[in-house]
């Protein structure tokens, strides 16, 4: 009974040393070293990035973590001290290292260690940890800005189970962020970077990257300003078009306005969690008013054209000095029919000349109403030039206030 219970201690005994060293429990820290004297371990920092990708309010970058420290338990003054020893990933749970992360890295983002990384231990004592990282992380943007044009991302690098007092993280001194040559951007540009302290250390060592960050205009031109602005075009084109060809212009509204309405839906799909994107929201609101209103004059002018067929085609009685007749007198027939009844008589009686005299007054009166009359072609020519008054002064708006002032606030 007794050896028995004693294999099954033993067991567990290695099987739990086993699991401590695993887990790297049993390797000391530098600052508990005996010959490091407790001194704190600073631990120096930079980072090489090769992708960066900015969607809206959401950044995608990939980079390589270079760490560096000094380890008391590597120097040997019988080696060379530039002779260094290179450890793989599966060597990494003898070696103490650094447990630093990324403190903002979105929880549905990519988390990716390389299985290549590998440890530098330098016989002077030094060590260098390369790991190379693809997340995706929260950025701060400028939506009052045009077009989105700056955004501010910011990564915070921290220690997960130590303090400040014995772990500090700093930056390289020469170069703490480099950029590869072929490093893709999608249409964005990093034009300063600030590796920074943070500014409090009371949850553990930190360090503080912010990224300046501008997006191209050519990009947002060619996806929303050029196409917008194109079915505002279109749209001013159907004035020209002659306002009886009901089924075209209406059908140039329709199509115009549900093509802005389908872009200003592309926005929101593509980033469906904003707050507002003022600069794109009001532009494609100001174009959706334009073709609504366009859409509105061609109803008014073809209301307007009905109308006057309808008061063009009612029959007018001509006005007599014995009283009113419904029916249209022929005043040539009867002056003819009268003339040879009277050949002798040189005049005609004053009651038919009256009749002529005001035949002829009605038709000059007609006459002076048409020409005195505003006719729907007159109204869409007007329409036309006050249309695209208003897109232009809208344009010189807009540009002015989202590339000065909003920009300011």
């Amino acid at each position: 009974m007794v050896p028995s219970c004693y294999f099954y201690f033993m067991t567990f005994l290695v099987f739990s040393l086993d699991l401590i060293t695993s887990s790297g429990a049993v390797i000391l820290p530098p600052w508990e070293v005996p010959d490091n004297g407790g001194k704190e371990t600073k631990v120096t920092m930079s980072l090489y990035v090769s992708q960066f990708r900015s969607v809206l309010f959401d950044a995608e970058m990939t980079f390589d973590i270079h760490q560096s420290w000094t380890d008391p338990r590597f120097k040997n003054t019988s080696r060379n001290p530039n002779d260094y020893n290179v450890y793989r990933a599966e060597e990494f749970e003898n070696i103490w290292r650094p447990d630093t992360y990324i403190a903002n890295e979105m929880p549905n983002g990519v988390f990716e260690t390389t299985p290549t990384d590998n440890i530098y231990a330098y016989f002077n004592g030094s060590l260098f940890l390369t790991t190379r990282h693809s997340i995706i992380f929260h950025c701060d943007v400028k939506l009052f800005a045009l077009p989105i044009k700056d955004e501010t991302c910011s990564l915070y690098f921290k220690s997960a189970s130590y303090v400040s007092k014995n772990l500090k993280l700093t930056w390289e001194q020469v170069n703490p962020v480099l950029y590869s040559q072929n490093m893709e951007t999608y249409a964005v540009k990093i034009h300063k970077t600030e590796p920074k302290r943070c500014p409090l250390e009371k949850d553990g060592p930190c360090v503080h990257l912010l990224l300046h960050v501008q997006r191209t205009y050519q990009v947002m031109i060619v996806q929303v300003y050029l196409p917008s602005t194109c079915i505002v075009v279109i749209t001013w084109l159907g004035f020209w078009i002659h306002h009886t060809e009901v089924s075209s212009r209406t059908r140039i509204s329709t199509i115009s306005l549900t093509a802005i309405v389908t872009e200003s839906v592309a926005v929101l799909i593509i980033n469906p969690d904003q707050v507002h994107m003022a600069a794109i929201e009001a532009w494609n609101s100001g174009c959706m008013v334009l073709i609504t209103l366009a859409f509105l004059e061609f109803v008014i002018v073809h209301n307007y054209h009905r109308r006057e067929i309808r008061t063009n085609s009612v029959p007018k009685s001509i006005q007599t000095k014995k009283g009113t007749s419904s029916r249209p007198i022929n005043i040539s027939a009867n002056f003819k029919a009268n003339n040879k009844k009277n050949r002798t008589k040189p005049n005609l009686s004053k009651e038919r000349i009256y009749i002529v005299e005001m035949e002829a007054g009605a038709n000059k009166t007609r006459e002076n109403r048409k020409t005195r009359r505003i006719t729907p072609e007159t109204i869409d020519k007007i329409s036309s030039v006050i249309y695209i008054l208003l897109f232009v002064l809208f344009n010189v708006y807009y540009w002015s206030f989202f590339l000065t002032e909003a920009d300011k606030q």
